[in-house]
């Protein structure tokens, strides 16, 4: 403690930081600021924890420590002996978080009172300020109680994932809560599909809806087909009209349990389908004014199928395994978190996940909440006009043929194809034949303009199957075998006219002329 004591004269001579007693009648410690440092430091080293509290700062109703690491102690270590830090302190509030490459241990004497959804959402305030957001969400109060409040629209997809009741289903409902209030059905289009859980089914009926919440998987799949088609009809009016494309409402998909999605499935084909039909919308979703969230229990890389990469926000409650919170945010943490709503959020917002605690809505207050959201825009149900309706009969279960299987065409009930995607799938195959390619190359193969082929390259790219390289200057064809493709590349190519046999050939050919 010298060293604090030295710096707690010198801030005190300079006027940075006073050091003086709380004498705030909300704050109940018996002792100061200091000293209650000094204990933390104390507190921290009977577990062979060694730190040093740099500086903090007073509030109404609570501190905030800096805390700087010594010699080998890791952070993970501050969060395991932290309730009993937090027991031997005797305080109800303790919360070790990081915020931009700092530590910040925060202590309060009392616990914060955080507001219920309801009183949020209904405030004039809040509807004021948030009256210009196209997705509203209310994602919780931080540790000293601030409410954060982030526009969906931004990231543009959100991954929502924890354990069995850490506070999960409740961020869910908030999240819809947040959306469908505020909004008109003109400006917002919800898809819910709830496979394997009933944690959606209180928000069937709201007019925000494009259809019935979606408790089958092959209904669900045939909802993503026509989602699909939605999105590329959008882009075109994009292209054409874009005083309409402004006009269109966003579109969110909400699909909870999506590791469970493909539980159980036996045809590659299908599960190949849905992967790359789920791909295509967080690669390419944004562009549309369409926006994924995913909503899973345990997950991992193997039981979520899809690449997350396209996902830049992260909300990770409290998770059983480490490597679940790596999923979730590339990191762990989340199995530190104590559950009933805590939770880490992660955004290119922010340099390092933030540490919130999510708001609390009740069975009892999300009724009411829903009976509200029907009686404020019912008068919007009738005018499907403005939003974006899936029709019944492109949702019904037809029954298939003898020996027909649950494929691209059976799944989406169409059987068109896309002339653009047979082109790409042409381009891919010729790809896959090459050590490296440009765009000059594609344009001169396929005859096409230079802003066409640089956007078949990108699609490349994502699919990586080609390098990352300057887009003027020859990239490496990545995959060295048919293993290498990922099952949304192969479903492509078998959508497309070409079986894994010719697929299999193009590598065997390829090594034959090398």
């Amino acid at each position: 403690m010298a060293e604090i004591k030295r710096r707690r004269k010198n801030q005190c001579r300079k006027g940075d930081l006073k050091m003086k007693k709380y004498q705030n009648k909300q704050w109940q410690f018996s002792i100061d600021d200091y000293e209650l440092a000094e204990k933390l430091e104390k507190a921290y080293q009977k577990h062979g924890v060694n730190i040093n509290i740099m500086n903090w700062k007073c509030f109404s109703n609570y501190i905030i420590y800096k805390v700087k690491l010594k010699g080998s102690t890791r952070e993970t270590q501050l969060h395991t002996y932290a309730k009993d830090v937090q027991l031997r302190l005797k305080v109800p509030v303790f919360q070790v978080i990081k915020e931009e490459f700092n530590i910040f241990i925060i202590i309060s004497d009392e616990k914060m009172e955080y507001q219920h959804l309801p009183q949020i959402v209904l405030s004039k305030e809040y509807i004021e300020s948030v009256k210009s957001w196209k997705l509203p969400y209310i994602v919780g109060n931080d540790a000293t109680g601030k409410l954060i409040v982030e526009d969906l629209s931004e990231f543009p997809h959100l991954l929502v994932a924890g354990a069995s009741n850490s506070g999960k289903t409740v961020g869910l409902q908030s999240l819809l809560i947040s959306l469908s209030y505020c909004k008109s059905p003109r400006k917002i289009n919800l898809i819910l599909i709830d496979v394997g859980a009933m944690d959606l089914i209180p928000f069937n009926g709201i007019p925000h809806l494009s259809c019935p919440v979606i408790r089958d998987r092959e209904t669900a799949y045939r909802a993503l087909a026509a989602l699909m088609d939605e999105m590329e009809r959008r882009i075109e009016i994009q292209m054409e009209n874009m005083d309409q494309f402004n006009s269109l409402p966003q579109i969110v998909l909400v699909i909870d349990e999506f590791q469970a999605f493909f539980v159980g499935m036996e045809d590659k084909q299908a599960i190949r389908m849905a992967v790359n039909v789920i791909s295509g919308l967080l690669q390419r979703g944004r562009h549309a004014k369409i926006h994924v969230v995913l909503a899973a229990q345990n997950p991992t890389v193997q039981n979520m199928k899809v690449d997350l990469g396209n996902i830049t926000a992260r909300v990770a409650f409290k998770c059983a395994k480490r490597n679940y919170s790596e999923t979730i945010l590339g990191e762990g943490g989340a199995e530190n978190l104590s559950g009933q709503g805590d939770m880490l959020f992660k955004s290119p917002k922010y340099a390092e996940p933030k540490r919130i605690q999510g708001i609390y809505i009740s069975e009892q207050e999300l009724q009411k909440m829903l009976i509200f959201i029907n009686m404020q825009w019912n008068k919007y149900s009738l005018e499907n006009r403005f939003k974006f309706v899936i029709q019944e009969e492109e949702l019904q279960k037809r029954e298939l043929a003898s020996g027909d299987r649950l494929t691209a065409k059976t799944i989406a009930g169409k059987g068109h194809i896309n002339m653009e995607d047979k082109l790409f799938a042409e381009i891919m195959l010729w790809t896959l034949k090459q050590d490296a390619i440009s765009c000059n190359m594609l344009m001169g193969k396929f005859n096409l303009g230079w802003n066409r082929a640089n956007r078949f390259i990108e699609r490349l790219y994502d699919l990586n199957i080609v390098g990352g390289l300057d887009a003027k200057l020859p990239r490496a064809v990545l995959p060295h075998s048919a293993e290498d493709l990922s099952p949304e590349t192969t479903c492509l190519l078998e959508q497309n006219g070409f079986d894994l046999d010719q697929i299999k050939r193009v590598f065997l050919t390829k090594k034959e002329d090398m």
